[in-house]
């Protein structure tokens, strides 16, 4: 005999998730959700897809920053119990995986960035100072970069770094 199936357990989608709904619950499932968990994950979803459809959005291009500010609008309208972060990164890590969303790129370090991370691995490593000393020395390099012309570090010449040095000493 088969279990009657509850009318808990439906959740009408609409928006321009539905079609990742099915695939989105058989995730869940496999992440050992219980059906109820899934059809309230499933829920929060359907408001989701609603939610950006009226924003005019679509699931391509869905990031962590439109599921919070979803969540944000959950909050103002007063749904604070029915809140998953991770039901809903869960969801994005669906839609990443078909090529729908796209996780976005990290942004490539600056050159300041660059060159303070190299100065500091040859603190540590070349030097082996302590990190506290460490932390000293970026800081005074980062005040230094942070002072030089708009050409930057290959248009500086010695006098410069002398000059800068003799201002931070007098300081």
């Amino acid at each position: 005999m088969t279990r009657p199936t509850s009318r808990v357990s439906r959740v009408l989608m609409s928006g321009p998730l539905a079609p990742f709904a099915e695939e989105y619950r058989l995730e869940l499932v496999a992440r050992g959700y219980t059906v109820r968990s899934a059809v309230n994950e499933l829920r929060q979803v359907a408001r989701l897809s609603r939610w950006l459809g009226n924003c005019g959005l679509g699931a391509r291009g869905l990031s962590r920053e439109q599921i919070e500010e979803f969540l944000a609008f959950q909050r103002r309208s007063g749904r604070l119990r029915s809140q998953s972060r991770p039901g809903l990164l869960c969801l994005l890590g669906v839609l990443q995986a078909r090529g729908v969303a796209v996780e976005p790129r990290a942004p490539l370090p600056s050159a300041r960035e660059l060159l303070l991370s190299s100065f500091e691995r040859y603190l540590l490593v070349e030097r082996g100072l302590a990190a506290g000393t460490v932390a000293g020395y970026l800081a005074h390099a980062g005040r230094f970069l942070a002072g030089l012309p708009a050409g930057g570090l290959p248009e500086i010449s010695a006098a410069e770094v002398s000059q800068a040095v003799l201002r931070v000493s007098a300081a």
